[in-house]
């Protein structure tokens, strides 16, 4: 049985802003100001990591449409460079893209949820949420229910997914709206204030902040992975990226706007917790008090978004035998991929009780980057290879917009090659590796390139 076509425009769009918005854009932007001491370009360097990834997004869009399926990057390199590409991000994405993404997030949110409730001296339910073994339960919990929840059906879990999304929205445009509303006016002053001076040293520290923002701006390609279940691909598909990452942008640029006038730069610069500070600066103790319990919120829908997301890669693997056949059985009465889902339940729980998963996330932050770029050279490959396979959609500005793509990506990775040189060597390595592991695999089931 084959994955349903049920989800249309807006459930798409809603998946992408959940898969975008999480913590990172409320944890970068006071380290970027601290790197490179200048507000504006902060500013400027978010808007350019807008346009990498709508440019990501355009191009994406022209692949989606050519091959409508689940899968995303996985089904475009297995299409235009064969099995062992395809194969490898399968292997990035089982072990870090998705599984150690829902592990991070959960544990974020139980403890953020029990820094609100410690605020509100709630001791009867801390005495629990304080222990490390609880918070680790409480976090495996989650993952179980949102896993039970896209098992239990496509239908209902993206009602529950887009209502969660929909709360993320509001309670991220009530911040933005509060925060216009009481800043004073010497907030302006900060918009455009530098703190030292730029030098030839700063340039690589510039990648290396785009990389960084970066990381707040993955999951615009969200809605390629489950581009099988799309209603009409072909018109909706190039809307749904368009827009996902549209608003998004927006809604970074307008929060970073007022993190950045909400109080005097040496309060926030080269801080994670620059939007506890901002609601504290704007608002008040009082209120910020809740601020906890909103990104808590904010939390979920990321967590239920990696968890519908991940398990459609697996489920193109499998249908391929790139990975356990088991996986690519879909529930003839629930109509989801169960096997799928439940792997990736395993490990990010594993990932969980065993606290690897942020260690993974930060080693493998290059390797996350190498597969949508090679994926996008793969849409210029097949521009010039194939061009009588059908297009329903064509990346606009072509070869412009893809091109602003992969050159930026790939100073980004330079800049962290010479920036997190062990953490990248580290990337690359456990790349290499997946290589021996393809061959093994391709032997013992007899996969032919």
């Amino acid at each position: 049985m084959e994955l349903r076509r049920q989800l249309g425009l807006y459930t798409g769009i809603l998946v992408i802003i959940a898969d975008m918005i999480g913590t990172g854009i409320f944890m970068t932007t006071g380290n970027i100001l601290g790197m490179t001491q200048n507000a504006l370009i902060v500013l400027f360097l978010w808007v350019v990591g807008g346009i990498v990834a709508l440019c990501g997004a355009l191009s994406y869009s022209e692949l989606a449409t050519m091959w409508p399926d689940v899968g995303g990057e996985y089904l475009y390199l297995k299409k235009i460079f064969g099995n062992l590409p395809a194969f490898l991000t399968g292997w990035i994405s089982l072990l870090v893209g998705f599984t150690a993404p829902v592990a991070t997030s959960s544990m974020l949110l139980v403890q953020y949820l029990n820094s609100f409730l410690c605020n509100i001296n709630a001791t009867s339910i801390t005495a629990y949420t304080n222990n490390i073994f609880w918070q680790k339960t409480f976090a495996a919990l989650i993952i179980i229910a949102f896993s039970l929840t896209h098992i239990a059906g496509v239908r209902r879990g993206t009602n529950i997914q887009n209502a969660l999304t929909i709360l993320k929205i509001g309670i991220v445009a009530a911040f933005i709206i509060a925060g216009f509303y009481v800043v004073d006016s010497t907030g302006i002053e900060r918009l455009y204030a530098s703190y030292g001076s730029i030098t030839v040293q700063s340039v690589p520290y510039m990648g290396l902040s785009l990389l960084i923002i970066m990381f707040a701006y993955t999951g615009w390609n969200g809605a390629t992975y489950i581009a099988g279940e799309i209603v009409n691909p072909e018109k909706n598909l190039p809307k749904i990226m368009f827009w996902g990452v549209t608003i998004t942008t927006v809604l970074y640029l307008l929060l970073n706007v007022v993190f950045v006038i909400s109080t005097d730069a040496s309060a926030i610069m080269g801080k994670d917790e620059i939007g506890a500070i901002a609601a504290n600066a704007l608002f008040g103790p009082a209120v910020s008090n809740f601020f906890s319990i909103t990104i808590a919120i904010i939390l979920l829908s990321s967590v239920s978004a990696q968890m519908m997301l991940g398990p459609r890669v697996y489920y193109a693997m499998a249908k391929n035998r790139m990975i356990f056949h088991s996986l690519a059985k879909v529930n003839e009465r629930l109509g989801t991929p169960v096997y799928a889902i439940l792997l990736q339940m395993i490990l990010a729980i594993i990932y969980v009780y065993s606290g690897s998963a942020m260690t993974l996330v930060i080693y493998m932050g290059f390797a996350l980057n190498v597969f949508p770029v090679l994926a996008v050279i793969g849409l210029m490959v097949t521009r010039k290879k194939h061009p009588e396979i059908k297009r329903p959609y064509t990346t606009p500005l072509y070869p412009l917009v893809p091109l602003v793509y992969i050159i930026l990506s790939v100073i980004m990775m330079i800049a962290a090659l010479m920036c997190w040189t062990v953490t990248s060597a580290f990337a690359i390595g456990v790349l290499l590796f997946g290589i021996p592991v393809y061959y093994l695999w391709q032997r013992s089931v007899g996969i032919k390139d």
